[in-house]
Order: C-alpha cells, then sequence, then structure tokens
C-alpha cells in the first residue's frame, strides 16, 4: 500500500487514556472548556471520569488531537546542565566543521542548527524525537531539544549541554570527530567526585560550594539529599529505609545550615561526627543567595549528581526571585534570562573545580600525614 493512503485515526481508547492521563493539566474545568467549545454543556456535579468518558465518544478530527496533546503536556520544565572541558583551544571554524558532519550523519532524522556567539562560541540547537513506551500510545513520542554551547578560552574548550543521555551521546560523537580530524586523543575533564573515598570529603564539597559562589552571599539551604555508603571503614552503597534516609536528610540539612550559614567547623560538629561515622554524604542540594551588586536578585541554586553514591555525572540549575521596590524578594522563581546562564553557569563550575581541587590536595595530604602513634 502506498505511504499516501497509509492514515491514522485516534480511537475511542487511545483519546479516553490521553485525556485520563493528564490530570493535572486536563482538569475538570479544562474538560469542561473542550466540551462548550463543542456546544456542549454538562453538569458541573459530572465527574472527572465521567467527563472523560463522553468527550471520548465524540469525533476528534487531527487538530482536535493535537490541541488535546498540546494542553496536555507539561510546561517544559528548566532542565539541569553539565559539562565537559576539553583540553584543547578549538577555532570556531573547528566546532562549525564537526557540527556540520554530524548534521549531514542525522538528516533524515534530526534537525540541526547552528550559529556562532561572540568571537569564541557556538551555539548548536539540535530537534529530535523521543519515545517513552510507557506512556499512552498518542503521547509516546515526544518532540524535544537540546542546545549545546561550545566556548573556546585559555586554551581549552569546554561544551555545556542538557544533562540527558542524548545530549552526551551528541558530544560523544562531536569529540570523536575532533580527535579523527586533529589525529591526537583530547584529554576531557568532567567534575566529578571519584577517587574521594570520605564521606567528609563529599560532604565538604557541597558545602564550599554554597559558600563560594564569587559575587553572591548564601542565603539559605532549602533541600537536600543523602546517600551512605562511602565511609572510613566501607565502600559499598547502603539501601536506607525511607524513615531513615529522611531522618539523614534532616539531621545533614541542619549541619549544613550551621555550617554554612553560621560558620561553625564541619568537622567540629557532633551532630556531623554522628552522620560521618554512619557513612552519610550529601548527593544533591539546593541554596539561594542573594546578588550582591545591582539588581541584589536572589539566585536559587541546584546542584547533583547522577549517580550520587560514585560521584559522577555533575549537573546544576539556576532560577531567580527579583527583588521588589519594598526590598522583599517575588515568591515564585522563575528561570533565568537565556544572556545571563552561562555567567551563572561559569560561576558554579569554577567554584566546584577550585573546591574540588582543593579537596583532592587535602585528601593528598591526611592520606600522606602519618597515622596516631604510627608513620605515613
Amino acid at each position: 500500500m502506498s505511504d499516501k493512503l497509509q492514515q491514522y485515526c485516534a480511537t475511542d481508547k487511545e483519546i479516553y487514556d490521553l485525556l485520563m492521563s493528564g490530570k493535572q493539566k486536563l482538569t475538570e474545568s479544562v474538560l469542561h472548556e473542550l466540551a462548550r467549545d463543542r456546544g456542549i454543556f454538562y453538569s458541573p456535579k459530572t465527574t472527572r471520569e465521567g467527563l472523560v468518558d463522553r468527550l471520548a465518544l465524540l469525533t476528534h478530527d487531527f487538530h482536535d488531537v493535537v490541541g488535546v496533546i498540546e494542553r496536555r503536556e507539561h510546561t517544559k520544565r528548566g532542565e539541569k546542565t553539565t559539562s565537559v572541558t576539553l583540553g584543547a583551544d578549538l577555532s570556531v571554524d573547528e566546532i562549525k566543521e564537526v557540527v556540520n558532519a554530524y548534521q549531514a550523519e542525522v538528516r533524515k532524522t534530526e534537525k540541526v542548527t547552528s550559529h556562532k556567539k561572540g568571537a569564541d562560541g557556538v551555539i548548536m540547537n539540535i530537534e529530535y524525537n523521543e519515545y517513552d513506551y510507557s506512556r499512552t500510545r498518542l503521547i509516546q513520542r515526544q518532540r524535544k531539544d537540546a542546545g549545546i554551547e561550545f566556548v573556546s578560552k585559555n586554551g581549552v574548550t569546554t561544551i555545556r549541554m542538557p544533562a540527558t543521555e542524548k545530549a552526551k551521546a551528541v558530544v560523544r560523537n562531536l569529540r570523536d570527530k575532533i580527535e579523527s580530524k586533529k589525529k591526537v586523543v583530547i584529554p576531557a575533564q568532567e567534575i566529578e567526585l571519584v577517587g574521594l573515598t570520605k564521606a567528609e570529603h563529599r560532604t565538604s564539597f557541597f558545602t564550599s560550594l554554597i559558600a563560594n559562589i564569587p559575587g553572591y552571599s548564601l542565603q539559605t539551604v532549602t533541600n537536600l539529599k543523602v546517600a551512605s555508603g562511602v565511609s572510613d571503614q566501607e565502600e559499598d552503597t547502603v539501601e536506607l529505609d525511607e524513615d531513615e534516609d529522611e531522618s539523614a536528610r534532616q539531621e545533614m540539612l541542619a549541619v549544613v545550615h550551621s555550617v554554612a550559614i553560621q560558620g561553625k567547623n564541619l568537622v567540629a560538629s557532633e551532630q556531623y561526627q554522628q552522620l560521618r561515622k554512619g557513612g552519610f554524604f550529601i548527593t544533591a542540594i539546593t541554596w539561594r543567595s542573594k546578588q550582591q551588586q545591582e539588581p541584589q536578585d536572589m539566585i536559587q541554586f541546584d546542584a547533583s549528581f547522577d549517580d550520587g553514591p560514585a560521584g559522577t555525572g555533575f549537573k546544576y540549575g539556576v532560577r531567580y526571585a527579583s527583588r521588589l521596590p519594598n526590598g522583599d524578594y517575588a515568591k515564585n522563581f522563575k528561570p533565568v534570562e537565556d544572556h545571563l546562564k552561562p555567567l551563572l553557569f561559569e560561576l558554579i563550575e569554577t567554584t566546584a573545580r577550585k573546591v574540588l581541587a582543593d579537596l583532592f590536595d587535602k585528601a593528598n595530604a591526611d592520606s600522606a600525614a602519618p597515622d596516631e602513634g604510627g608513620t605515613a
């Protein structure tokens, strides 16, 4: 049969599943609105299931189905960002060349565009389909996009991307093309805690990070996650039950508040020592810092690792609340404007790398120091 003759028709069940699965977006109010658009008015007492059952039996053309899908889909939340630094100062032309090569490879399945940013940067954008077969049939295919930024500075090239498997795979592909073109292996550096085996060092990474973002003063820590398993005696990950995990999280939150906000010594904290002995350490943290210069906005930072116990897959995000004329701050934190994101991301990356270098120096010094009553 010719492809032109193969038409797809959404069944009543598929429409029903679509409407029922989007409870947060397709509220009863929205369902009543969909009915009113067709000149149908249902009783306000009609249950949501009853509304869905009736609407699913109506005729839906292509535009009707697309309209429901658009209403049902969640607004795009701010994805976390990650980065990798290549030990090579790539020119804009070299970056554009490998981007064009990738574009030629995926021309039929992805839409790839790119443009120059400033004197030493390139922005690459990819639109692609992603399939999630756990979802109802009409929304299994999702159109997504990934923006990848290249910045060459001080002899290295930083590649910043969404912390998704797709974006990471694209960057690996581009890196292979660069190495093939230059005929050399280009070292890549990521922010990770591999090699830091003490829970104290893992936690210190986050407490030092949140307190040392240049130009911002720490105000509060709003949330964090903890894991157990990297202790002085044992390095296997321990599964925590829900109550134990929440108890440790609350205790660690109090410790971090004392250390980061009140300036107390982490190691000297009796509460922290109890957590350390249990092998607890921070794997993710959310904090708020006030901009020291005008307009003195409040920035909400997030930092975490994809694999918390292993300390790999560092990712981060930023949102902000603007300062009101009376000195208070807006209650809702909004996505940061695109032109400011790279500046904040660079602050997180630079601070994280410095903290990491200091921790490795300390860990090396600790391992070289003589034991109590013994020799090194």
